[in-house]
């Protein structure tokens, strides 16, 4: 005999689990005081390897035209910025993508995700890259965890913590359809 019962909701995702609304918009003057805060987190690696020491007037040469504030909830998590790599119409890109340390890891591949997914939008993707230093937990693990290609490190090139540390390349391609 088959039961003629409702089917059970499906369970709610927990709490840590729940992922915020995301949105984004070209980095302003409005945006200032909330940009300079994310950069006093040591951990917040966007286009430098040394966050927490950088003066306000180099922070804002690492803010190119091209940087967008990433927001969850309403509230600033992080930036991220597109980039042509090699020629224009090459369809290769970088992104330099940095949410503020204790950041949960789904967070970072759901951010990554919607970020995507408003590029394809708007140009064609045939490979995207991001990097991540050596010495960035929360950026390898979201790489790592998101499936993305790890295609090598180049050494040597920073010094953090007295020692000489590499970047490591991580790519996402799309074949062409």
């Amino acid at each position: 005999m088959t039961s003629i019962a409702p089917a059970a909701p499906p369970a709610a995702a927990p709490a840590d689990r729940a992922l915020p609304r995301w949105s984004a918009r070209a980095c302003a003057d409005a945006d200032r005081a909330e940009v300079l805060a994310l950069f006093t987190d040591p951990g917040f690696f966007f286009r430098t390897e040394r966050p927490d020491t950088r003066p306000e007037w180099e922070i804002r040469r690492l803010l190119g035209d091209d940087t967008r504030v990433l927001r969850a909830d309403g509230e600033p998590i992080g930036l991220y910025a597109l980039e042509h790599e090699g020629s224009e119409h090459g369809c290769h890109y970088v992104l330099h993508l940095r949410l503020r340390s204790g950041t949960p890891t789904h967070w970072w591949r759901a951010a990554y995700r919607e970020i995507v997914r408003a590029l394809r939008w708007r140009h064609e993707l045939v490979r995207l890259s991001v990097r991540f230093p050596e010495f960035d937990p929360a950026g390898l693990a979201f790489a790592r965890s998101a499936g993305l290609t790890e295609e090598g490190t180049l050494a040597g090139v920073t010094t953090h913590e007295g020692r000489r540390r590499g970047t490591v390349f991580f790519s996402q391609v799309w074949a062409e359809s």
